[in-house]
């Protein structure tokens, strides 16, 4: 286990709990075991901003024991290692608090065994094919470009964000979802932004400090908008009110 933050440290305890050997990976511990021919799956919960540097570290590791955990665009970050595994959580961990908040989330060559040993574990998780992943993929960059950016720059939390901002929330989620889709060859779900309401009624207490990774959620949007000749311009206002403050 790759990085041993809040996703992590879940993520291992779920293992164990099924009965997974865990060993746990840091910046200083661990790389041994991790780059040993002996070693089974490889997976990598760090941040985004961290990730390349992490796939350049795994260059002499088969892609197909490889599994990245992170919500956000990676897919530039991921192109040397065709073959891997995704991940995408669905659960919030903050301390001592957990919320399961769907099953999480996997595609690829260990997606079937990621399910089944964290379900046994207690958290919810389920394997897609390709094109279900990819949908899902662009509908979590919904969800995560409204709960991050847009509360930094109001300064409130989800709950009063979705209220007191309604109409601005949905396009922040209606644009980065059907950016993300395009970019991904499928196609928006109308529905999501139900989902999206649905999923973080339990968070409406989570508030944003200082923006993080934003290369990797509201501004790859717009970045991806733009070369898809696309628009984005409500994340595009969010971004500047940030780069401005």
């Amino acid at each position: 286990m790759i990085g041993m933050g809040e996703v992590g440290r879940r993520l291992a305890g779920a293992l164990e709990r099924a009965g997974v050997d865990v060993v746990r990976v840091t910046r200083a511990a661990g790389w041994e075991q991790t780059l040993s021919a002996d070693a089974g799956a490889r997976i990598v919960c760090v941040g985004e901003t961290q990730l390349a540097a992490v796939v350049e570290r795994l260059r002499s590791v088969p892609p197909e024991s490889l599994v990245f955990v992170q919500n956000g665009w990676i897919r530039p970050d991921l192109a040397a290692v065709a073959g891997h595994t995704r991940g995408l959580v669905w659960f919030t961990s903050k301390g001592e608090f957990f919320r399961s908040l769907r099953p999480s989330l996997f595609a690829g060559p260990l997606a079937v065994d990621m399910a089944a040993v964290l379900s046994a574990g207690g958290i919810a998780a389920e394997a897609l094919d390709d094109a279900a992943f990819r949908a899902a993929e662009a509908e979590k960059m919904g969800f995560n470009c409204v709960v991050g950016l847009p509360l930094a720059v109001h300064g409130i939390t989800l709950a009063e964000y979705v209220t007191r901002h309604p109409a601005e929330a949905r396009a922040v989620f209606d644009e980065a979802a059907a950016v993300t889709a395009r970019a991904l060859g499928v196609a928006a779900d109308p529905g999501w932004w139900a989902d999206f309401l649905l999923a973080a009624e339990p968070l409406g207490w989570v508030k944003s400090g200082a923006p993080k990774a934003l290369a990797y959620r509201n501004g790859a949007v717009v970045a991806l908008a733009r070369r898809l000749g696309l628009d984005a311009p409500i994340n595009l206002r969010l971004l500047a009110a940030v780069a401005a403050g």
